[in-house]
């Protein structure tokens, strides 16, 4: 069936528009459903208009290619056509690249325009959100529609050919495949392949080691079939312009000449499409034998789960019939949402941040997955049990597994579900909830995760050391989702559980003597206090008013002793309680505060700290980026700086990666959270508005400086967003800190292990070109940097080396901008006070050389850039409606 929609798909392509023409990420989206559903193109290789095999999260090749002949001529609108002619030259001649007019990008979809010869093509990768819509949610399946214009006003014989290979099944491409195709409903044909050997419950290279792949096309009367090797397949379409209807019976490994499943269409002489032409790629792995997920309570007890839409449909083929018929609906659903999250971003943060949010809107959702529970005597599904699992995509331990639910990143993923479903806060926190309020759970505080082997979900009575971000981290996401889903439900039910954390951090939250973090301890307890106050709110909400009193006083108590060791005299964060006014501490929990409106700080405070704000981690940014909402300058920077790490054509080299959290500064690759869900906080600008600041509780607590806020200026970059804020993310990701209040000692950060062969995460190694340091532009206009001007800024001999690297990069910053509105001579003088050691210190150990070279380069050019521009940060330009 082709849908009549060109009117819709026009409309489409208008609204796509509102994205920046410069904006191409280093990987686009071709699926981005859930986190075995997840591929990419990606376009950092150089190639000719990204013909590219698509890659899955680790890298390896997922190929789905596609042809169009127009009046006998073909092009190859997806697929690596340089691999496909060196495998069968023949088709050396007959094989073109169409012109790449453009590529747009929206929250849900990626719409790449070719010109192939007379006709524009129009293919759109669309990987629905549906909020409010657990059972369309929860399908693990994506949408490949083509659309065809004639552009000379003539009309054209015109064929479409598209297949998907083997690899969609398995990382192991040794691994053997079955499949066949289903020709027997009369609405759609499907092939299906699956492996020979079901690993249940396993993956291998991040993909999953059980289940199906369908590919799925409507019935229709010029529709035809093949099941082949790739290089027969291919060429008979190329050859004949259709496809034979016959299947391959000849089963075999995934490389072993190249099965590949196909469809072709002949859509005859014609001007236009007369609606899109539609195709869906499915990953089912549950079944009536198997689930999707294993959930294990404390007793040791397993449930088998299956996705949500399995509560609905029982069978495959009624599935992805209904799914392909629901193609235009699901279509004018992403049309209305695309343009409220892009206005909205728009208006808050400009072209750049609608960018960031068109990345980051289906790299969060394709983190969870919605379960409903099987009935364990007849394997029925339970609709009334459902519990969703979020799986940490890009931020493996040690042996490549990921966590299940974790709380640190469920928080940066809230914003995005917050804003846009809020009943998945609900249903994402139940897991949790559930284990722990079972009597057999006997600690005071929350735990970390539920396991490290998704989609093993197991609860643990594992004792660790971060037990305020998590019990923190707990209250406040259940107190979000009462107020957003305007539904006490969870509070209520878990009130008990919620109760006892809440005690726990009203004892222990200014103790972090033992608490393990890779961020400011001055941070992670305001968190705290941010969530005592929460209690007091969900109290409040269920008329505990004594309790809601009480933990209020608390939190006046405990607030007011963070106040006197946390801020400087200028209200900025320091780094550390009773550190040196020098240190400084991002902050950005501040934005809890502002979006669950427990409103403990002022916003004078807040925006004399925001003043100085810098450059961390993308997450982080974006929820600082929240924080400064009545600081438009300092707001925009942090947008542009995380834009700028998402954007690879605005660096002279290129990240590696599917917009990830963290780059290594010595060379851009990926330190860690390639395709992080994390990134859903971008959304955090979106659920602070100025309404959101109040008087707070620290009037008294102000610096002797009395500022309103205006910033002294952000030191930003061009791709990561700031040269200084590179030596930051250095000195603190480098060096993750074990900080103990009573004492300083350090540990220093593990990198990210390279993983087994079967689940790698290669890290692209990014060549620099001269003078231009890691994540900095390539600005013609600028002269080249002194090579003559080392420092060896801030050593301290009474701290351990890490300690020195970290805190060396943080007092950079302060003193650049204490002396922004300094002469250059004061600024010289103040820089030479410093700067006087240009080769690293003998008593650095030989593993940190090359780490002091680094931050010693990146110091060089932040003051370079200094004296050249004083003032480099201005709002992008607005785009008028």
């Amino acid at each position: 069936m082709i849908h009549k929609l060109a009117a819709c798909f026009w409309t489409c392509l208008a609204l796509t528009t509102l994205t920046s023409a410069q904006f191409i990420p280093d990987a686009i989206p071709v699926a981005a459903r859930s986190p075995y559903l997840l591929t990419y193109v990606p376009t950092i290789t150089g190639s000719q208009n990204y013909s590219e095999w698509q890659i899955g999260y680790s890298t390896q090749t997922q190929a789905l290619v596609g042809f169009i002949m127009v009046n006998g001529t073909t092009y190859a609108w997806a697929g690596d056509v340089n691999s496909i002619v060196a495998e069968d030259t023949s088709l050396r001649q007959k094989l073109l690249i169409p012109d790449l007019k453009g590529v747009a990008l929206t929250p849900t979809r990626s719409i790449f325009t070719y010109q192939a010869g007379p006709v524009e093509v129009n293919v759109t990768f669309l990987s629905p959100i549906e909020p409010g819509n657990m059972t369309k949610q929860s399908i693990p399946a994506v949408y490949v529609s083509l659309d065809v214009q004639a552009t000379d006003g003539a009309s054209h014989d015109v064929q479409v050919y598209t297949d998907i290979t083997a690899e969609w099944v398995s990382g192991n491409h040794s691994q053997e495949v079955i499949w066949s195709t289903n020709t027997t409903d009369t609405a759609i044909v499907y092939h299906s392949v699956y492996a020979a050997n079901q690993l249940l419950y396993q993956e291998v290279g991040a993909q999953s080691a059980w289940g199906a792949i369908h590919y799925a096309a409507s019935r229709t009367s010029n529709v035809a079939y093949r099941t082949g090797s790739d290089v027969s397949t291919r060429g008979q379409f190329i050859n004949t312009t259709t496809l034979n209807n016959t299947q391959d019976i000849l089963y075999r490994n995934i490389t072993d000449s190249y099965p590949v499943f196909g469809f072709a269409h002949d859509l005859g002489v014609i001007g236009e499409t007369a609606g899109s032409l539609v195709w869906a790629v499915a990953n089912i792995r549950d079944s009536p034998s198997t689930g999707s997920h294993i959930y294990t309570d404390l007793s040791g007890q397993e449930q088998t789960r299956s996705l949500f839409y399995r509560s609905q449909y029982t069978d495959d083929t009624t599935l992805l019939r209904d799914f392909i018929a629901d193609f235009p609906k699901a279509l004018n659903r992403s049309l209305v949402l695309d343009e409220r999250i892009m206005q909205a971003a728009m208006s808050v943060g400009g072209a750049n941040y609608s960018d960031i949010l068109c990345l980051a809107t289906r790299q969060a959702y394709s983190g969870i997955e919605i379960t409903v529970g099987l009935n364990a005597t007849d394997g029925s599904v339970n609709a009334s049990d459902v519990l969703a699992f979020y799986k940490d995509t890009g931020i493996p331990d040690e042996h490549g597994n990921t966590q299940v639910n974790p709380v640190d990143g469920l928080l940066s993923v809230f914003p995005t579900f917050l804003h846009l479903d809020a009943a998945l806060c609900g249903v994402l926190l139940e897991p949790l909830l559930r284990f722990q309020s079972s009597t057999l759970y006997n600690l005071s505080y929350a735990a970390l995760n539920l396991g490290t082997q998704y989609p093993f979900a197991n609860a643990s009575l594992s004792e660790h050391t971060q037990t305020i971000e998590s019990s923190s981290g707990m209250i406040i996401m259940a107190y979000g989702h009462a107020r957003a889903a305007n539904d006490t439900s969870i509070v209520m039910r878990y009130y008990d559980l919620l109760i006892t954390w809440a005690d726990f951090l009203t004892s222990n939250t200014l103790k972090l003597s033992d608490q393990t973090s890779t961020d400011s301890e001055v941070n992670v307890a305001l968190k705290g206090i941010i969530a005592i106050q929460a209690m007091s709110k969900i109290s409040s909400m269920l008329k505990d008013t004594a309790n809601s009193i009480m933990y209020s006083s608390q939190v006046g108590q405990l607030y007011s002793q963070w106040a006197t060791a946390a801020l400087a005299p200028d209200n900025h964060l320091r780094f550390s309680f009773n550190d040196t006014d020098a240190s400084f501490s991002l902050g950005y929990n501040i934005f809890w505060d502002l979006a669950l409106g427990t409103g403990l700080l002022d916003q004078t405070i807040i925006a004399d700290h925001m003043s100085d704000a810098s450059i961390i981690s993308a997450d982080w940014n974006m929820l600082a980026a929240a924080v400064a909402t009545t600081d438009n300058r300092t707001q925009r920077a942090l947008i542009d700086a995380t834009h700028g790490w998402a954007n690879m054509s605005a660096s002279s080299a290129g990240a590696s990666g599917q917009f990830p959290l963290r780059l290594y500064a010595d060379n851009g690759t990926v330190m860690t959270g390639k395709s992080s869900p994390r990134q859903g906080a971008a959304y955090a600008p979106l659920l602070v508005s100025a309404t959101s600041f109040t008087k707070g509780l620290g009037n008294s607590h102000r610096g002797v400086t009395g500022r309103t806020g205006v910033p002294k200026g952000i030191i930003i970059g061009a791709t990561l967003g700031g040269a200084f804020g590179l030596l930051l993310l250095v000195g603190w990701i480098y060096l993750v800190r074990r900080r103990r209040s009573t004492s300083a000692r350090e540990v220093a950060f593990q990198p990210e292990t390279p993983l087994t062969q079967e689940s790698t995460l290669r890290a692209l190694s990014i060549a620099l070109p001269p003078d231009i340091s890691p994540f900095m532009e390539a600005d013609p206009t600028r002269r080249p940097l002194s090579p003559t001007r080392d420092s060896d800024a801030f050593a301290d001999p009474s701290r351990p080396a890490s300690d020195a690297g970290s805190k060396r990069a943080i007092r950079l910053r302060r003193i650049l901008t204490d002396t922004q509105g300094s002469s250059p001579a004061a600024v010289l003088d103040s820089y030479a006070a410093v700067a006087h050691q240009s080769t690293p210190p003998s008593t650095l150990p030989a593993t940190n050389q090359g780490m002091w070279h680094a931050i010693n380069s990146l110091r060089r050019e932040v003051f370079a850039l200094r004296m050249q521009d004083a003032d480099t940060v201005s709002a992008p330009p607005e785009y008028s409606r």
